[in-house]
């Protein structure tokens, strides 16, 4: 039994813990209810056609004995009842089984009455009784089994999970038997632990086995748990859940498994921006923007990532009420006081499950407290070259002396691992080896000095690695020294493997609450903003998002929102075009930007898909982030133009922006043109990625390319030649569709060639429904992909070890641009 503390809190037991208990059983039963994915086969195809021919053998019986229909009207509704019922019977008999077996059992029956045939003709007036009788009762009983059948099904995949989730009179510790269970060994000392066993069905033995159920974590004042905590349950179907939970319940960020059969599960959190009238769950046809503005908010998504999917997953929970703009700037003004950033409420939910473990002990050693002190060192650093200088994912520039242009690596291990290239063998203290080894100063890489530019002119090899040297830099007496410098200033943090970056800091949430502006700042975080198509609500936006990122595992310091639009029903394609592209939800999403920018944001990623990319590009071209992005800048370049000899040296890497200075497009700039600065008060578009938009092909060439261009140095799109829903969109619009037309999408009509990574996704076929339109969020080989383009910022022509180039000619027989395809065989393809 619990009891009460000196403080008034109630102590951790059993008894504190079983509504957590009767939650985590519903979401087994959950699971169980709502069934997984299969793969559609022929198979299936031949149970259907089995049913329906049993199921209408059947009613074949029933109309030879009875007159069902005596006119054609009355045949009709026959006809249409049987329809209907043949297709709930196939339906059902799909999900449950048994069904189909008691109609299998019944047909066996009628034909051993009939001696083999259902439709015997009768002479014998008695005997036609007879068997008349006894064709009621197998229907009647088939009737019956089939009604019980449907009942007991009902009652455990509906009735059950609703009363062990929700009803009072359930005595939950006689109904499982839960006893007490000794505390393991293993357990930690830094959280309380309670443990206890109870009964549960055993798939494998089929019979009642007594199963163990742990959680060590965080509690709240009534006993139940709150905050960071791990649950394990031992049953086959039970969870091993590690993660962030709220007055007894999972509420994410966490990380989830299923003991035996390895299903996997995430949980993760994304912040929304929503300005339509439409429910969170729905839309309706007459898509109207909401009269109060946009507001802000944040929702928790659960995802299948591994193993068996589920049906109901993802599964999104909206986190809190919410909050609109307009009450915000209506209350400052009222109360005279500053406004409140708006988005300060949905990134107080932003914490991610690896943030969430900062500051805390472990657990079991599952978890390791992360602090700026003790956070793991990298063991990969990715340096990339960028319009504003070196720029490292993952990491920010500590030092405002530090050159943009320089970055020094160190690798920084123990004494005990020795010096890369060497044998990992602990010397012995007072030995030659031991002095011998403490004489080898760190490997250190320096890439590139302070003057790439002019050794550029001497070596193209060197500007196009960015990579001048790896060498021993510094004398034995200078590394002591600067070793002993580094040890007074980072006293008392651990000695770990890994790399170091002088000048930079890896990018660490503080607290797991990143609602300040400098904090988000001085985090580095970076925005990911995804706007969905048409016809979409608010909970299918965030579940795709969020889909993507549980497959993907984005690093914490990329926050992801969704901006939802006024987006309309499936009928009404052209309310949603015209409202997505009004003033209205332009300035809305300018606005939405500016918020970001004033919540610390330096960096922002834009995912645009399907009609999302028309409402984007449409308040480009209105000029409606005119000073809110970036833009790009070209310094000490002359124009030139397009070479016509067709080589590869002269395409490659070339890209054609407008000149901020000029109304003359010019050719010729490479990817590492560099900025003239810094723009204050702007917040940096670092990558636009286009996913199946449907948007206009021409208007893009004509007029939204140089406008991206302008502001953004990595445009990537993605087509697919046999996307069926940007096919009716050709055929409705008359125009064709940006995203359905990846050849042409290589130069634009004066023929100069685009600065764009075009890839064709017509080859792949895995996770990929019928209509090919929605599927960059389940599809492997593209959910890598669009990690690297927004992690990692990685051109198309760098991910050769995933993509193909493929070249493309104009009309008068020369290669002008490249289309990129992805390195994979088609599904079908397997070894003989």
């Amino acid at each position: 039994m619990s009891g009460e503390s000196d403080n008034g809190h109630v102590d951790p037991s059993i008894a504190s813990l079983i509504s957590t208990f009767r939650f985590m059983m519903h979401r087994k039963l959950r699971r169980k209810a709502h069934g997984q994915y299969k793969r559609h086969s022929s198979r299936r195809y031949i149970f259907s056609a089995v049913v329906i021919a049993l199921f209408m053998s059947l009613i074949g019986i029933g109309a030879q004995k009875l007159e069902l229909a005596t006119s054609w009207v009355e045949l009709l509704l026959v006809v249409a009842l049987v329809l209907f019922m043949v297709y709930v019977v196939v339906k059902v008999s799909m999900l449950i089984r048994w069904c189909f077996y008691w109609l299998v059992l019944a047909t066996l029956i009628l034909f051993a009455m009939n001696h083999g045939s259902l439709f015997r003709t009768i002479t014998s007036a008695p005997t036609e009784d007879r068997i008349t009788l006894g064709a009621k009762i197998v229907l009647i009983v088939l009737a019956l089994l089939e009604g019980c059948t449907l009942g007991l099904v009902a009652l455990k995949r509906i009735a059950y999970p609703r009363i062990v989730l929700r009803a009072k009179w359930l005595n939950s510790t006689w109904w499982w038997r839960i006893r007490e269970a000794p505390l393991p060994m293993s357990l930690t000392q830094n959280y309380k632990s309670v443990v206890f066993s109870y009964l549960s069905w055993d798939p494998d033995e089929y019979r009642l086995s007594r199963s163990t159920v742990t959680y060590v974590g965080e509690f709240d004042e009534d006993g139940q748990p709150h905050g960071l905590g791990e649950w394990t349950d031992h049953t086959f179907t039970g969870e091993a859940i590690q993660g962030i939970w709220e007055h007894g319940i999972p509420i994410g960020p966490f990380k989830s498994q299923e003991y035996g059969t390895g299903n996997a599960f995430s949980s993760i959190r994304i912040g929304y921006c929503k300005n339509s009238m439409d429910k969170d769950d729905s839309t309706v046809f007459y898509a109207a923007r909401d009269t109060n503005g946009p507001s802000y908010g944040a929702a928790a998504v659960e995802c299948s990532v591994s193993g068996k999917f589920f049906h109901h997953l993802p599964y999104v929970r909206i986190l809190g009420k919410g909050t609109l703009r307009s009450e915000l700037e209506k209350a400052a003004k009222d109360d005279m006081e500053p406004r409140m950033n708006p988005l300060n409420y949905p990134l107080s939910y932003l914490s991610t499950f690896t943030e969430s473990l900062q500051s805390r002990p472990s657990i079991r050693g599952s978890f390791r407290g992360l602090t700026p002190r003790n956070a793991p060192l990298s063991k990969s650093v990715v340096v990339r070259y960028t319009d504003r200088g070196i720029f490292i994912p993952g990491y920010i520039r500590s030092r405002k002396t530090s050159d943009p242009n320089e970055v020094r690596i160190r690798r920084v291990c123990p004494p005990s691992h020795g010096v890369e290239g060497q044998h990992l063998v602990a010397p012995i203290f007072g030995t030659q080896e031991a002095s011998e080894s403490s004489q080898h100063p760190t490997p250190t890489l320096v890439l590139p000095d302070s003057n790439i530019s002019a050794a550029s002119s001497e070596s193209d090899v060197e500007f196009d690695t960015g990579v001048k040297r790896l060498s021993i830099t510094e004398s034995v007496d200078q590394e002591s020294s600067r070793r002993a410098r580094s040890d007074k200033h980072k006293k008392g943090r651990s000695e770990q493997p890994g790399l170091v970056v002088d000048g930079w800091r890896q990018v660490l949430d503080i607290g797991g609450n990143s609602s300040s502006a400098v904090q988000a700042s001085r985090a580095g975080y970076e925005a990911l903003v995804f706007i969905h198509g048409y016809n979409c609500p608010l909970t299918y936006g965030i579940a795709r998002l969020g889909q993507l990122l549980a497959l993907g595992e984005f690093p914490p310091y990329i926050k992801p929102f969704v901006f939802s639009w006024p987006s309309s029903t499936t009928m009404g394609y052209f309310t949603a075009k015209s409202v997505g592209c009004s003033d209205s939800v332009a300035n809305d999403l300018l606005q939405f930007i500016e918020d970001l920018h004033d919540s610390g944001f330096q960096r922002i990623h834009i995912l645009a898909h399907s009609m999302g990319a028309r409402i984007v590009l449409s308040a480009f071209r209105k000029g409606c982030f005119e000073g809110t992005f970036a833009e790009r800048e070209t310094t000490n370049l002359e124009p030139s133009f397009i070479s016509t000899s067709g080589s590869d040296s002269n395409l490659r890497g070339k890209s054609f922006i407008r000149h901020t200075n000029s109304q003359t497009r010019y050719a010729g700039l490479h990817d590492g043109d560099s900025l003239t600065g810094e723009q204050p008060g702007r917040i940096q578009l670092a990558s636009f990625t286009l996913l199946n938009p449907d948007a206009d092909l021409s208007v893009f060439l004509e007029e939204d390319y140089w406008t991206l261009t302008r502001y953004c140095s990595h445009v990537t799109l993605y087509a697919d030649a046999h996307d069926g829903a940007l096919f009716w969109s050709e055929v409705l619009g008359r125009q064709q569709s940006l995203g359905r037309h990846p050849r042409t999408l290589v130069y634009t009509p004066t023929g100069e060639v685009l600065d764009v990574d075009v890839i064709d996704t017509t080859s792949l076929d895995v996770n990929i429904h019928s209509i090919r339109h929605n599927f960059f969020n389940l599809n492997r080989m593209l959910v890598d992909d669009l990690y690297d383009v927004i992690v990692l910022g990685r051109r198309a022509r760098e991910r050769e070890g995933r993509l193909s180039s493929r070249w493309t000619f104009s009309p008068d027989g020369v290669a002008n641009g490249e289309v990129y395809t992805f390195l994979c065989a088609p599904s079908y393809v397997v070894n003989k």
